[in-house]
């Protein structure tokens, strides 16, 4: 408990530093802003990461997470096999497992409702920052057709020439999916 005292205090020492210079320091042209908007996700996921270890009851979840693969398992056996005393067992535990759904997805919401708000101030921060001519980050080689769904767009920016320019928006998700993962499954939030 004293290293996640530590640990926050840390944080918040850190995000006020940080948010200070991005008061006087938007930095709106890569790599800077690309560096920006990647530290900004890292430590979003951190802080929600230790929100979610802290109201979590691990062993609770890593119990929950095991019963529903099991039940998943035993349901993609019973469709493979039509084995009717399998069907019958996986009915008999239907009621059981839809409870035990809930709660592993009511355990993991809890944290969102501490976590939401600060994620919107900061894409309130980021959309004031990287609207009209600011440029989140570049990308210097083309991109499939499939994956510019509404992502980016193609665009000559000074000192780089024609790259692809993404989204504030899914520059952050691509940096937050990366370090939340990691940070989940260094907190033991991802049972095996």
């Amino acid at each position: 408990m004293f290293i996640l005292n530590n640990v926050g205090i840390f944080l918040a020492e850190t995000l006020n530093t940080f948010l200070t210079t991005l008061a006087s320091f938007p930095p709106e042209n890569p790599p800077l802003s690309s560096i920006f908007i990647l530290i900004v996700s890292f430590f979003v996921s951190l802080g929600s990461t230790l929100v979610s270890r802290y109201m979590i009851d691990i062993d609770r979840l890593g119990t929950l997470t095991r019963e529903t693969k099991k039940h998943n398992k035993m349901r993609m056996e019973m469709m493979k096999t039509a084995d009717t005393k399998l069907k019958l067992k996986y009915e008999r535990n239907a009621d059981k497992m839809k409870k035990l759904q809930s709660e592993l997805t009511s355990m993991r919401m809890k944290p969102l409702l501490i976590t939401f708000l600060p994620l919107m101030l900061f894409f309130v921060l980021l959309s004031n920052i990287y609207r009209g001519e600011a440029i989140p980050a570049v990308i210097p080689f083309e991109l499939p057709e499939s994956i510019l769904l509404r992502i980016g767009t193609y665009t000559y920016v000074e000192g780089w020439g024609q790259v692809f320019r993404p989204d504030y928006v899914w520059w952050y998700f691509g940096g937050s999916i990366t370090f939340g993962s990691i940070f989940q499954k260094l907190a033991g939030l991802q049972p095996d």
